[in-house]
């Protein structure tokens, strides 16, 4: 496979690479190495449709390891395989069996394909090679490819949230089990203690929690300068949302309507359809009355309760269940005296009030400067080459 694209992880981050491939729509394989580790991303059009991790589980242990499948049948579906010479593969197998269909089947491979991502973004040290219009799964006997491919924004919101979930609990102790003490008073003491260590603990959490969003707002706020592509920016804003509601949406503005760009938290709301399919499919108009459309045409935020008139409903049915004493937030990110994305968020099936949405809105406001920073700057190039042009 020749690299047409070779660098340092340490000068260029897999991020980065895995972005820019998505917004130019490119089609290709990313490889990267260490000493420790090797991985392989294919790209088909801009949405990730493998990966995969040496050493590390491929597709096939996965599923074995979860018991979708017995060892022995999957033995028997690989020498099938071998012997076939590349006719069959591992998920036609497994199709034509009837041990799993293949929508099944696919959504297993998009959950390998998200653990493994999160693997190799957090390899800081190693090389990388690009091959252009290259999309070679090598091994289809223990690897599949995806059909539809995934965003890689949203991938790469899932793999931060789920390395900042592992970083807050890391170390986090188990409580142990008290054994009753014999006697009335004995057992009343016992229980006293044990409120009193329960509530310091989840105090504890609370404040683990706080510290944990302060943590990461920093951080965000100091990489939203290096940003240089609206996708990075969103995905920063995604991040951070993502720690103060339970689910949410980014959208896109486009002329009269808003459309869904990436989500995080919606697979339990959603039973008939995946997650990425809804967003995708999802058009909010801005020509009706509505918190959409007034966060969009005023540029202000909006935080409070569900409102209950007939269009936001109209709206928020289609997040497939709204609860009557939840909260929800809809920040602008303006560029251009204009909104031009739109971060929703809510708690369902929670209540009460978002915590850390005051350094959201901040982050928010932030984001739109940076915004501002990337369009001024893209308009600086392009008069740069208007002028070159001319010369020439």
């Amino acid at each position: 496979m020749a690299m047409e694209l070779t660098g340092d992880l340490s000068d260029f981050a897999l991020t980065d690479i895995l972005q820019i491939l998505a917004l130019s729509r490119k089609t290709g394989t990313v490889l990267l190495e260490n000493a420790a580790v090797a991985g392989q991303i294919i790209i088909e059009e801009g949405r990730i449709t493998h990966a995969s991790l040496w050493p590390g589980e491929s597709f096939a242990d996965c599923l074995v390891k979860r018991e979708l499948l017995d060892p022995e049948l999957m033995g028997r579906f690989k020498e099938i395989g071998k012997q076939s010479k590349g006719i069959w593969t591992v998920e036609s197998l497994i199709v034509e069996s009837g041990r799993m269909t293949y929508g099944e089947l696919q959504d297993e491979a998009k959950r390998h394909v998200q653990r493994v991502i999160g693997k190799l973004v957090g390899l800081e040290k190693g090389r990388f090679g690009i091959a252009v219009n290259e999309a070679t799964v090598s091994n289809l006997l223990d690897e599949v490819k995806l059909g539809e491919g995934l965003e890689v924004g949203e991938v790469l919101l899932g793999s931060a949230k789920e390395n900042d979930e592992a970083l807050r609990y890391e170390g986090e102790e188990t409580p142990e089990l008290l054994n009753d003490l014999s006697g009335d008073a004995g057992g009343y003491e016992s229980e006293v203690q044990l409120a009193s260590d329960n509530s310091s603990h989840l105090t504890e959490r609370g404040l683990n929690g706080d510290s944990h969003r302060s943590e990461l707002l920093c951080s965000l706020l100091s990489e939203l300068r290096f940003h240089s592509f609206e996708a990075e920016v969103s995905l920063a804003i995604m991040r951070y949302a993502s720690e103060v509601a339970t689910r949410g949406i980014l959208f896109a503005v486009k002329d009269f309507e808003l459309c869904g760009l990436g989500q995080f938290g919606l697979t339990s709301t959603l039973p008939d359809e995946t997650p990425d399919r809804f967003v995708r499919a999802l058009h909010i108009p801005l020509d009706v009355d509505s918190l959409f459309s007034r966060v969009v045409r005023t540029g202000l935020p909006f935080v409070g309760p569900m409102p209950r008139d007939y269009w936001n409903m109209e709206i928020l049915s289609k997040l497939g269940e709204v609860g009557s004493n939840s909260w929800l937030f809809a920040l602008p990110l303006i560029c251009d005296d204009r909104a031009t994305f739109v971060v929703y968020g809510d708690n369902y099936p929670g209540g009460g009030q978002l915590r850390g949405i005051s350094e959201l809105e901040a982050l928010a406001s932030q984001a739109s400067l940076v915004l501002e920073k990337i369009a001024l700057e893209r308009k600086l190039m392009e008069a740069e080459a208007r002028v070159s042009a001319r010369e020439a």
